[in-house]
């Protein structure tokens, strides 16, 4: 016995690590929630095309008649330019806002419009041109006056049922308005002026209110512009500061040159003065010459005598005699004692540097002198430019309230000129812009309005009906439908395929694979065309994902038996089984179909096979079963076990041991037998054969069965011990959401035009 290939392949696929085997077969949409809720309701509308079709007919007509029977109502409008607020000097000049005209609010100003005080002298008015039973308050509820967003427009417009009465009030308050605005304007500008005239007398005492403070500010300080007091001061303290400069370096080098002639004269400067005038001294400096050659005849005496020698002693007494008349000439010429330091002998050039010196120790007494005067200065203008800022301030301030306050009196005195010119002047503050008319049609009941409502209302409501319809149906429709009632998997979902019915194969068999007709072989020979088109590849994939599916479902044992049963007839359950046995032998597997349908058999239709003898046959006589299977012609790997002749007691004989041996004996012949077994629902014929099979597929027709046959035929298969692999959800024709996604995907991921390999 062979293993399944199936089992294999998927085998493979979970040692490459492929995945989850539920993402492996399952189909997954690129589609949001909202595009998959979308085409549910259009498969629905689809559907239930001609009921919601009627419902929206019914919805549209009733909209149509009940609008036509209305009584019309028709619109008369105008809008009114409304001065603007910055126009208006008295809010320049900040009048309260109670003060000022309502127009600055126009929340505020539609609200007056509206007010009786208004509208009563025009309503009372239009009673008397239109004696009409219409209140005060019902034409306040037909009027409407809204502001034009983020303009000056002001509109107004009325709804009546008479369209010259319509026309008439929006005329009417078009004056009423008009000449409010009037009397607005008017009041405003007398409001203006009075509040101007109230305020020029306080004005006028604050303006002079400052220039007398300005005036005491500039006596007290002894200035007019505390600015200019203050750059003079600073300009003569950087002058001051500059000759301080320049006294304390001519200070410094004068000390500098003094040091240096002291060091040279090497006496104080009134020993220089002494000195000085010694040497003026022409009796001094005789008696110094002859006190000169007297020394010089004592050392020459000395050298060749002794001291005590009279001639050294009488020279020595003699210089003692001139010694005392040069202290004596001394005294005399100085005029003071004790001036023994000085010396009369000085020559021209120590008596230059004695002058020198002098001259520079009285330059250095005067330069002291001036360099303290000069700090004192400083010092003083220092103390004064400290005071400065002060000043400045307070000049500031007062420059500017008396700023302020001329400022404010000459806007005042000009806005009251402007206000008595505007009074004077017969101007029209409101301007209508869109003269008082009348549209020519009524506004209600508007047909082309009512019938685009009434069209998009009635669709609507139409498809909400289909839908209510939809959900009470029993009916399933959509492989959706089939997850959310049933627990059980969906192995897979079978597209609609136009050319079932057409002599030709799906694609599903490949030319190779066709058995070749022997030469003895009784069975006429059959052609086939085959169908390489989108669609056929489509239906083929289906079949392979359903067969790949089953095998996946128990992966423990090999499924060598299984049946395939459907909830209600005419679900497809032959053609399922039918292509589903082909789809397996095209992979490799001896595959046999077994017709077990024994009330209405049709796979030997779809199978092109001969009827004349099968499974009732055997059964009921001892004919072997291995004569009665029949080669299919359209793929060597598949062989085919019709019903045979109908039997009215098939339930017997499906449950008979004959039956249990041979679907025994089966097992061993072939990888995998497919019982095509009766609707589960009125027969048991189905939970019998489920019993001696290793799983059972229920083909559920979408569009055919009901959520409740689908829940009993999915108790039965319980019932039976054999397990239910899962669901095929069948029919499922080109438009419909999964079928449509399922096409999709094939057109991206494949050429149209696909060629058989297998």
């Amino acid at each position: 016995m062979s293993i399944n290939p199936l089992s294999k392949l998927y085998q493979s696929e979970l040692s490459q690590g492929t995945g989850n085997s539920l993402n492996f077969l399952s189909f997954k949409g690129t589609e949001s929630r909202s595009e998959l809720d979308l085409k549910k309701v259009w498969d629905v509308v689809r559907r239930r095309k001609i009921f919601v079709a009627t419902v929206a007919l019914i919805l549209f007509t009733a909209t149509m008649a009940w609008s036509t029977t209305r009584k019309p109502i028709y619109l008369s409008m105008f809008r009114l330019l409304i001065e603007p607020t910055k126009s208006n000097p008295a809010q320049q000049l900040g009048v309260p806002l109670n003060e000022q005209a309502a127009g600055t609010n126009y929340t505020t100003l539609t609200q007056v419009l509206k007010s009786s005080q208004i509208l009563e002298p025009a309503f009372k008015s239009l009673q008397k041109e239109y004696p009409s039973p219409l209140t005060y308050d019902q034409f306040l509820k037909n009027l409407s006056v809204t502001r034009l967003k983020e303009t000056e427009i002001i509109e107004v417009s009325y709804l009546d049922n008479d369209a010259n009465q319509s026309l008439s009030v929006v005329e009417k308050i078009a004056e009423t308005y008009l000449n409010y605005g009037e009397q607005l304007r008017s009041r405003n500008l007398q409001r203006g002026i009075k509040f101007v005239e109230k305020q020029l007398p306080n004005l006028y005492s604050r303006v002079n209110q400052i220039q007398s403070q300005l005036e005491s500010f500039r006596k007290e300080n002894s200035i007019v512009n505390p600015e200019d007091r203050a750059a003079y001061l600073i300009k003569m303290s950087g002058e001051i500061e500059a000759e301080q400069k320049g006294t304390q370096a001519k200070l410094a080098e004068s000390r500098a040159l003094y040091t240096t002639l002291r060091q040279q004269v090497g006496n104080s400067p009134e020993v220089a003065i002494a000195s000085s005038a010694l040497s003026e001294s022409k009796t001094f400096q005789a008696l110094r010459e002859q006190l000169q050659q007297l020394e010089t005849q004592i050392s020459i005496n000395t050298q060749r005598l002794t001291p005590d020698a009279p001639p050294v002693q009488a020279l020595m007494k003699r210089r003692q005699g001139i010694l005392a008349q040069m202290q004596l000439e001394a005294k005399r010429t100085l005029g003071a004692t004790g001036i023994q330091q000085a010396q009369g002998n000085l020559s021209g050039t120590l008596i230059e540097l004695n002058r020198q010196l002098v001259t520079v120790s009285n330059e250095i007494k005067a330069l002291e002198a001036r360099n303290q005067s000069l700090l004192g200065t400083a010092q003083q203008l220092q103390a004064n430019l400290t005071t400065i800022p002060s000043l400045v301030r307070q000049n500031v301030d007062l420059q500017r309230e008396l700023k302020v306050a001329n400022d404010s009196l000459d806007r005042f005195l000009a806005n009251r000129e402007s206000l008595q010119i505007e009074a004077a002047q017969n101007t029209q503050p409101w301007q209508i812009i869109a003269s008082p008319a009348q549209r020519p049609a009524p506004v209600f009941p508007s047909i082309p309005q009512s019938a685009a409502l009434g069209f998009v209302g009635s669709v609507f409501l139409g498809v909400l009906a289909g839908l209510l319809v939809d959900k009470l149906d029993d009916v399933l429709y959509s492989a959706e439908d089939l997850k959310q009632d049933s627990k059980f998997p969906l192995l897979s979902v079978i597209p609609f395929y136009k050319n079932l019915s057409e002599f030709s194969l799906p694609a599903m068999a490949s030319l190779r694979n066709l058995p070749a007709a022997s030469e003895g072989s009784t069975q006429s020979a059959q052609t086939f065309s085959i169908d390489l088109s989108e669609d056929a590849a489509i239906f083929r994939e289906a079949f392979r994902t359903l067969n790949l599916s089953i095998s996946m479902s128990n992966l423990q044992n090999s499924l060598q038996s299984i049946v395939v049963a459907s909830a209600l007839a005419s679900d497809g359950k032959s053609t399922v089984t039918l292509n589903m046995g082909l789809a397996a032998a095209t992979m490799g597997q001896r595959v046999l179909i077994v017709d077990a349908d024994l009330y209405r058999s049709k796979l030997h239709t779809y199978a092109r096979v001969s009827n004349e003898q099968g499974l009732s046959q055997y059964l009921t006589s001892d004919v072997s079963v291995h004569h009665l299977i029949q080669q299919s012609p359209m793929e060597q790997n598949l062989f085919i076990l019709t019903a045979g002749k109908p039997q009215m007691d098939a339930s017997r004989l499906l449950s008979s041991a004959k039956m249990k041996k041979v679907m025994e004996e089966l097992k061993e012949h072939y990888d995998l037998v497919i019982y095509d077994a009766p609707p589960v629902l009125g027969f048991s014929d189905s939970l019998i054969l489920s019993g001696q099979t290793d799983g059972s597929v229920l083909v559920v027709g979408l569009g055919n069965t009901g959520r409740t046959a689908l829940l009993e035929s999915l108790r039965g298969l319980q019932l039976s011990g054999s397990p239910v692999l899962g669901i095929v959800a069948n029919c499922l024709k080109p438009g419909t959401h999964l079928a449509h996604k399922y096409h999709e995907y094939v057109r991206r991921n494949y050429n149209s035009d696909v060629v058989e390999t297998v």
